[in-house]
C-alpha cells in the first residue's frame, strides 16, 4: 500500500526532544509488551503500570506519570541537567524505548487510511515536527515516502478503506481520484484570514470543544491591538510557514469523514488558522517582543496541542454547538 506525505514533512525523524514524553499524556500499554517493558527497565514490581477501568482486552494498564507530567521511563541524559526553567532539554531519551507502547511509536503521526494508501500528516506539538514548517522546499506537493512506523505496513490511524469517498455537497459523493485532485489543489492555496474578531470566535469554539477535565485559557485582552503592535509587523514575512499548516490541516484530515466532507476539512483548517493567530498574539504578548520564528514555533505547538490533542476533534468538524 502507497504512503502520501506532504513533501515538507518526508524529511521527519524523532530528535528524541521529550515533547511527548513529558505531556502527562496516559500512555496505553499493550499486554504482549508488559514483560518486555519489564525485563528492559529491570523494575522488580509493577508500579510503573497503572490499571485504568473498562480498558480494551489487549491493553494492561497505562505509563505511570511523574507529578510533574514525566512518563516515569522518561530520562534526562547524565551529562546534562535538569532546565529550571519550562524549556524541554534538547536531548531526551526513553528506557524502554525499543519495547515502547505502539502510541508512542506512532506520535506524532495522524494517518488517514483509505482505498487510496496511507496518508499521513503530523502534530506540530512535537517541535521537530514543527521546525518542518519552516524548512521551505519549494511549492507544497503531495509526495510518495516511506511508512511512518516501522514494523506497520498500515499504521494506526483512522481506517476508511470500507468507506464511501468524501461529500463534495450534501447530495453529492466525490469519486476517489477527484478528492485526491480537490486535495493536491487545496494544500497549495494560502489560507484566508478572517476578521480577528471572527478568529476569535473560532479560537472561543475550539476552547469550549475541550472535555472536561481540560481546559484551555481564553483570547487574550485587546487581542487587536497586540495583534497590530506585536504580530502584525512580522507576521508576512513568515506567511510560508503558516501557509505549510494550513496545508497539514487539509491533508490527510479525518474530518472528510465526516457527514460534511470536504465542507469539514476546510471547517477544521479555519478553526486551526484563528487557533494559531490567537495563540501567536498570546506567545508574544507573554515573551513582551515583536513576533519571531520561535514564537511562531511555540504558538503552532500549542495550537496543535489544542487542536490535535485537547479538543473533541468530532465537535470540531461538525460546527454544532459543544
Amino acid at each position: 500500500m502507497n504512503t502520501h506525505w506532504l513533501n515538507f514533512h518526508i524529511p521527519y525523524a524523532c530528535q528524541h526532544s521529550g515533547a511527548c514524553c513529558a505531556s502527562g499524556w496516559p500512555i496505553p500499554v499493550e499486554r504482549d509488551r508488559v514483560i518486555p517493558i519489564r525485563t528492559l527497565s529491570g523494575r522488580e514490581d509493577d508500579s510503573w503500570l497503572l490499571s485504568v477501568g473498562e480498558a480494551p482486552a489487549d491493553v494492561a494498564g497505562t505509563l505511570a506519570v511523574r507529578a510533574n507530567g514525566e512518563c516515569t521511563f522518561f530520562r534526562i541524559p547524565t551529562s546534562g541537567s535538569r532546565p529550571t526553567s519550562s524549556a524541554l532539554p534538547a536531548v531526551a531519551g526513553c528506557a524502554v524505548h525499543p519495547v515502547r507502547p505502539s502510541s508512542c511509536s506512532h506520535f506524532p503521526y495522524v494517518c488517514l487510511v483509505d482505498p487510496r494508501g496511507v496518508h499521513v500528516t503530523l502534530s506540530h506539538y512535537c517541535p521537530t515536527a514543527a521546525a518542518l514548517l519552516f524548512e521551505d522546499p519549494g511549492p507544497i506537493a503531495i509526495v510518495e515516502g516511506p511508512s511512518p512506523v516501522a514494523g506497520f505496513a498500515i499504521p494506526e490511524g483512522l481506517d476508511a478503506r470500507e468507506s464511501l469517498p468524501p461529500l463534495e455537497s450534501p447530495n453529492r459523493l466525490m469519486t476517489w481520484e477527484a478528492f485526491s485532485d480537490w486535495e493536491r489543489a487545496e494544500v497549495g492555496k494560502e489560507p484566508t484570514h478572517s476578521s480577528l474578531a471572527d478568529a476569535a470566535a473560532l479560537f472561543e469554539y475550539a476552547r469550549v470543544a475541550v472535555p472536561a477535565p481540560w481546559a484551555w485559557a481564553s483570547v487574550p485582552t485587546d487581542l487587536e491591538r497586540h495583534w497590530a503592535a506585536l504580530v502584525a509587523p512580522a507576521w508576512a514575512s513568515l506567511a510560508g510557514v503558516v501557509q505549510r499548516y494550513r496545508a497539514a490541516k487539509v491533508f490527510a484530515s479525518w474530518s472528510a469523514h465526516d457527514e460534511d466532507g470536504v465542507a469539514a476539512v476546510l471547517r477544521v483548517a479555519a478553526i486551526a488558522d484563528a487557533v494559531l493567530r490567537v495563540e501567536t498574539v498570546r506567545q508574544c504578548v507573554t515573551a513582551g517582543r515583536v513576533l519571531d520564528a520561535d514564537l511562531l514555533k511555540q504558538a503552532i505547538r500549542q495550537s496543535d496541542l489544542l487542536i490535535v490533542h485537547y479538543a473533541d476533534a468530532r465537535v470540531l468538524s461538525s460546527g454544532t454547538t459543544p
